[in-house]
């Protein structure tokens, strides 16, 4: 009889087979983890009386799967649901969470380790022992399969990184090909001989289309810049703006959609009365003087305001950016498109000095005034940047030109 219990009562059982998915299929490029639905053995030892040992009950208790389908394997398979709960929520930082995923598979080892542990030691305590060799698939198995995996996916995600760098360095390079390409053609197209004269064109309002003069200006106490401008639309933008490191409004003559003629010295403000119509070529210059802060404006060679304490005292300062058809707000750039001109410009001039009337009057009837000029209007001296343009031609290319 001691025997008999001693045989009864642990006898072997097999459960349902488990399946391991803890969602690593989602990730793009990553293989998901599957397991091979070994079936698993187990031993249920209970009590069995003196005297109530029956042998022929083994196969039926044996079959009866409300004797294993308890906790343990449930508890995996809550284990294994919240790992891919886990892996699920990290999937929009998989880049980035290598420590997460060292921690992950520690995690798992260590639940995995401690399940086999148990496991090994009911499996050996019962005659069900010798079947466990037969078996297709095994614990030890699965948690090195499971280790590979995460293994792959680290390096797949390296990879992954690695391409992501690979893809971002070759757009890089295509930009700054797409860039040289684009000076290139701004180059040649402003190497063209324009025996005529030029002007530069605007023909949209837009945030990225200027040109940059490339004389170097000097420190000012005074100067007059003049320019030949047709306006395509109505409130011109700005035909032109100098901009230095302190200060991005240092000297801009511009008019915006709703408001007047501005001249703009160190961000000091004067009004301009000035009458600029759409579609037809006008000359324009203004004059200013840190005496006083005095300032004249004119329209067509005639003076049509003047006023003074602009800026009075004040120097315009050297090294700085003179642009066409952008608006400054830094150094070369902060442009918005509401303050950009669309039209055309040519001719345009800076000199160190105020012009008298008689000189102004002359550039208005395509005169030249040579004495004094710091940005000369030359075919080299101006580079058109994001589709502003240079064409043949300017308003006085069929006029003779006197000197003065």
């Amino acid at each position: 009889m001691d025997d008999c219990r001693r045989i009864s009562s642990c006898f072997h059982l097999y459960s349902e087979a488990p399946t391991f998915n803890i969602g690593l299929s989602g990730l793009d490029g990553v293989t998901g983890l599957t397991g091979h639905d070994p079936t698993v053995s187990r031993l249920i030892c209970t009590p069995i009386p003196a005297g109530e040992c029956n042998p022929k009950n083994f196969k039926q208790q044996a079959d009866d799967p409300s004797l294993y389908a308890g906790e343990d394997w449930g508890y995996l398979r809550t284990t294994a649901e919240e790992l891919r709960q886990t892996v699920l929520q990290q999937k929009d930082q998989i880049l980035n969470d290598q420590r997460t995923i060292r921690e992950l598979t520690g995690k798992l080892s260590e639940c995995l380790k401690d399940r086999i542990e148990k496991l090994e030691v009911e499996r050996s305590a019962g005659p069900g022992h010798e079947a466990d060799a037969d078996r297709p698939w095994r614990m030890e198995d699965l948690e090195g399969e499971l280790e590979r995996k995460v293994e792959l996916l680290e390096k797949e995600r390296k990879a992954l990184r690695l391409e992501t760098e690979k893809h971002r360095q070759e757009i890089d390079q295509g930009l700054s090909k797409l860039h040289h390409r684009l000076s290139g053609l701004e180059e040649g197209v402003s190497g063209h001989p324009f025996p005529e004269g030029y002007r530069l064109s605007f023909p949209t309002r837009t945030n990225y289309m200027y040109a940059v003069v490339k004389h170097s200006i000097p420190k000012l106490r005074a100067f007059t810049l003049c320019l030949w401008l047709r306006p395509a639309e109505g409130g011109i933008g700005t035909p032109l703006s100098y901009a230095v490191a302190e200060q991005p409004n240092e000297l801009v003559l511009l008019q915006g959609l709703h408001t007047p003629t501005e001249l703009l010295v160190n961000d000091k403000v004067a009004q301009l009365p000035l009458n600029l119509s759409r579609g037809s070529w006008q000359h324009i210059c203004v004059s200013w003087s840190q005496k006083g802060g005095a300032w004249q404006a004119y329209q067509g060679g005639k003076l049509r305001g003047e006023g003074h304490s602009l800026a009075a005292g004040h120097h315009i300062r050297p090294g700085g950016v003179l642009m066409l058809g952008q608006e400054q707000d830094s150094l070369g750039g902060g442009f918005d498109s509401s303050q950009a001109l669309v039209g055309e410009l040519s001719q345009v001039g800076l000199w160190d000095r105020v012009l008298s009337s008689s000189q102004v009057a002359s550039l208005a009837r395509c005169g030249k005034v040579t004495q004094g000029s710091v940005a000369p209007w030359t075919e080299n001296g101006v580079e058109v940047f994001g589709g502003a343009t240079k064409h043949p031609g300017e308003p006085c290319s069929k006029h003779s030109r006197s000197s003065q």
